[in-house]
């Protein structure tokens, strides 16, 4: 039988063929017997696309992609054949439990502003983290929502795509972070602590979490010491006085590019930022939580090998006894916010923001200023590199002191 061949004379594969109109098509069926057809202007990724068409994949990628998927188990034709708006009704199918009114004001917002936007009618295997991110933009600039409300929303898509994730029609949510630009505070320069119930729920989920409770130590001693993550990585057991109840900072951790060595990644210790060596009290729940890791950690630390300029012993090292990358850590903590904020969607417990390893150091310094402690001290605790750094925390301490106050008196008040 002779081969097919296309416009150009290159040969064609089985189940490829070209159209009258130039475009590219690949039939095949999946393995659940259901016949699938793909469109491209290009065969090859060299190839030019026609003028005036939609530039996109060639249909050779695309065959790739469809054998990738086909290997992976990832059912391709379901997220190309639904809309975000048809799925985020199928998620609505299975959650009974949520109230009613709830649920009717999820639709209204649906039905709203959702399914007369483009990401409506899109497919959800097209859709990208840009795409969530535009339909974001657009809520906040053109509909000038709230962020409360664009989160209610993000509580709504991010979870029917997660649906699509379990389900193995896509390989992973796009809605994952898109909510960073505008939750607490982020489209300003201040920073926001975690309350006082965040972080609460927060070490009690992470202390009990058969997955996540491997940073509870960590968690638990960035807040209740306020220390860089960079400073805490590279924590030697040499560093903690049992005895007097404090934790000495020498140096710190840093992982990137050392361009001495051609470039290489890797980890280096180098003097604390703002070279500000310090000794920090431990509190005594702390120093409990500290020991308790010693008893279990310290000799596997040992045994590890793990060394950095000198450096070794470390204090926290992860379940390969390596230390932690920013990035690996930092993505630990965006793991522990998705799977809490799931677990809590709908009864009604504390929400978890954004937050990262810098948002328990500003949280401790918001507790000490909470409480009263001396700013000169604090600073030195900190190692802020001015007063005027540490003042910033007073200062909103202060505000929301001020506003609590007002309206504690307002009664009293003849107006």
């Amino acid at each position: 039988m002779e081969q097919k061949k296309d416009l150009k004379g290159r040969n064609l594969k089985q189940g490829e063929s070209q159209l009258k109109d130039g475009r590219y098509r690949y039939r095949y069926t999946d393995k659940y017997g259901k016949r699938n057809t793909v469109y491209a202007w290009k065969l090859t990724r060299t190839d030019k696309t026609p003028s005036g068409k939609k530039d996109g994949l060639s249909l050779r990628e695309l065959e790739k992609e469809i054998e990738r998927d086909e290997s992976d188990g990832i059912l391709t034709h379901e997220a190309k054949n639904i809309t975000v708006y048809e799925m985020i009704f199928q998620y609505f199918e299975t959650k009974p439990q949520i109230a009613n009114a709830t649920m009717q004001n999820y639709i209204s917002m649906v039905n709203k502003n959702v399914k007369s936007n483009a990401i409506g009618r899109m497919k959800v295997a097209d859709v990208k983290r840009s795409d969530i991110k535009k339909f974001y933009a657009y809520l906040y600039k053109e509909k000038k929502f709230a962020v409360s409300t664009i989160q209610v929303y993000q509580n709504i898509i991010y979870p029917a795509f997660q649906m699509a994730v379990d389900d193995d029609w896509i390989r992973k949510n796009p809605c994952k972070d898109c909510m960073k630009d505008y939750v607490r505070g982020s489209l300003t320069s201040t920073r926001y602590p975690l309350t006082r119930q965040e972080q609460k729920a927060l070490l009690e989920y992470v202390k009990d979490d058969n997955v996540y409770s491997q940073y509870y130590t960590i968690i638990a001693f960035l807040l209740g010491t306020g220390c860089r993550i960079s400073e805490a990585l590279g924590l030697t057991w040499d560093n903690i006085d049992f005895e007097n109840a404090s934790v000495y900072i020498d140096h710190q951790i840093i992982y990137k590019k050392v361009l001495k060595e051609g470039g290489a990644v890797r980890h280096y210790a180098e003097p604390p930022k703002n070279r500000t060596n310090r000794t920090i009290p431990l509190q005594k729940e702390i120093l409990n939580i500290m020991r308790k890791h010693k008893q279990q950690t310290y000799f596997m630390s040992k045994a590890s090998g793990c060394e950095v300029d000198g450096y070794k012993d470390f204090v926290f090292l992860n379940r390969n006894l390596k230390l932690y990358t920013p990035n690996t850590f930092t993505r630990a903590l965006h793991n522990i916010r998705d799977t809490y904020n799931r677990m809590h969607e709908e009864d009604n417990e504390v929400m978890l923001p954004d937050f990262s390893a810098h948002t328990f150091r500003h949280t401790f310094c918001t507790r000490m200023a909470e409480n009263g402690i001396d700013v000169k001290v604090l600073q030195e605790i900190m190692g802020h590199k001015t007063i005027a750094i540490t003042m910033q925390v007073y200062n909103h301490v202060l505000e929301g002191r001020a506003e609590a106050e007002m309206q504690r008196v307002s009664s009293a008040l003849v107006v």
